[in-house]
């Protein structure tokens, strides 16, 4: 039997009580948007804006330092920069981001791990315990060590060869003597290699310090290690000291806006002749050892960062200890600065046959201007 169909008590009320939506007049405008509201939005623009500028310049910047630094003054200088800087835009720009658009923050929170292990090549490998058939090496400057001494991480290191620069034999050769009165001690030029194998023969490779015409960049020490012949080389490129003192204060300025033939000119060559002649040395010293007949090292002081024309070049030659066996990002300078030191400046590699590196770790905690390198290398094939 169907239900008698009741009139509604309330005509005008919609079912299940929703009130029926008020038919809009002509002519009538919608509520108009208030100035906070206005403020708000136009922040989430400048900020999503501000973002992509500084994603896209953080990302091109680390690639043109990869890649092509040598070639610009100023991103040949900012190589020698500490990395964590190019985040200091991010602090400002995220916090303003937390307050009115929070959903930028994982756009910039993805900038620190690019940086951390894309550019300053954080690594953290094993170390696998050393066979009978390997060698330990410690490397360091020790020319301006402010009366502090490489020798108690070498002998923590067990090291079978210590290679030094700024030693002069001449001058520290007799001082290093008595401190390793069981060693074989060696000097070439500016260079001392202390070894606990017999050093067969030793030179300096003619190739003179720019700065210093008088002074060798590099030295060989050929090594007999129990019946393994090696040759292990020993840098020392020159610094770029002048070049980055010459951009402190009003010099950067005036290398961008400075006229041809000004102070800022000036800089500009002075810049670019001095990485020319950094990079023709780099591959002086790699077609050197090209000619080794059996397995080399060469370490030292290269001046030079672990990004750039130069460090790539060492890269495709030779075999980087740290890079295949380090742990952090070890860094070797400036040990005696206020900051923790953030260059790897001092570094060893071996030739791509005849060794393999299983670890490498850069000295901690001493206030000396350089810190030591490690490294062990196990020999491979047939001694």
């Amino acid at each position: 039997m169907a239900a008698p169909n009741y009139p509604q008590d309330n005509p005008d009320e919609t079912p299940f009580g929703r009130p029926s939506a008020a038919p809009r007049e002509h002519g009538a405008a919608p509520s108009a948007e208030t100035f906070l509201q206005k403020l708000a939005r136009w922040t989430r623009w400048v900020l999503t804006g501000l973002t992509v500028i500084y994603c896209l310049a953080f990302l091109i910047i680390l690639y043109l330092l990869e890649f092509e630094a040598e070639d610009y003054t100023l991103l040949s200088t900012a190589m020698y920069l500490p990395p964590w800087g190019w985040l200091v835009p991010l602090v400002p720009l995220a916090f303003l981001s937390l307050l009115f658009y929070a959903r930028l923050l994982i756009v910039q929170v993805a900038c620190v791990p690019v940086l951390i292990f894309g550019f300053m090549d954080l690594r953290w490998h094993d170390w696998p315990p050393a066979g009978k058939a390997s060698l330990r090496i410690v490397t360091n400057n020790i020319g301006q060590n402010h009366k502090t001494s490489f020798k108690g991480f070498a002998d923590a290191q067990k090291a079978d060869i210590i290679a030094l620069q700024d030693a002069y034999a001449e001058a520290r050769g007799p001082e290093i003597a008595r401190q390793f009165p069981d060693r074989y001690v060696v000097g070439r030029d500016q260079f001392v290699l202390v070894s606990k194998y017999p050093v067969r023969a030793a030179g300096a490779l003619p190739i003179p310090d720019p700065e210093d015409p008088g002074q060798k960049v590099a030295a060989w020490f050929e090594v007999d290690c129990e019946g393994q012949t090696i040759i292990v080389f020993v840098v020392h490129l020159p610094t770029p000291r002048d070049q980055l003192n010459a951009l402190k204060g009003l010099g950067a300025l005036s290398v961008v806006a400075g006229k041809e033939g000004g102070h800022g000119d000036k800089i500009r060559q002075s810049n670019e002749a001095f990485f020319k002649t950094q990079q023709a040395i780099g591959r002086q010293i790699v077609d050197y050892t090209r000619q080794a007949k059996v397995p080399f090292i060469v370490c030292g002081d290269f001046n030079v960062p672990t990004h750039g024309k130069i460090y790539r070049h060492f890269r495709e030659n030779w075999i980087e200890a740290f890079n295949e066996r380090g742990q952090g990002v070890g860094a070797t300078f400036p040990g005696d600065a206020h900051l923790p030191a953030w260059l790897r400046l001092d570094n060893i590699y071996c030739s791509r046959t005849g060794l393999r590196p299983i670890h490498a770790e850069a000295e901690e905690g001493r206030g000396s201007q350089h810190r030591c390198m490690a490294a062990t290398f196990e020999f491979t094939g047939s001694r």
